[in-house]
């Protein structure tokens, strides 16, 4: 269902997207730090938005997997703590 929902909401952007582009037709001038453009409106939002989308996934990516060998190590970490646990419970007890 959290699949579903996301690719909606990006199927929603993109169409967003689509709708901009087809009201802003009109010429800009795009001035870089050694160089100068010009293209339609239509086409630096579209560049905007995709680029925001790959910094976005990138990021987001970055964090998973952050997160993933974090929990792959809690996981390796709990392994050897239960083994001992359950070593301490089969040891006889001295006094």
């Amino acid at each position: 269902m959290k699949r579903f929902l996301t690719i909606m909401l990006i199927v929603l952007l993109f169409a967003i997207a689509i709708i901009l582009g087809l009201k802003n037709q009109q010429l800009v001038n795009i001035n870089y730090l050694l160089a100068q453009s010009e293209m339609r409106l239509s086409t630096l939002l579209a560049i905007n938005f995709l680029l925001g989308f790959v910094v976005s996934a990138c990021f987001g990516s970055l964090f998973y997997l952050r997160l993933m060998i974090k929990n792959r190590q809690l996981r390796k970490l709990n392994k050897k703590q239960r083994k001992e646990l359950n070593l301490l419970r089969t040891t006889p007890e001295k006094d």
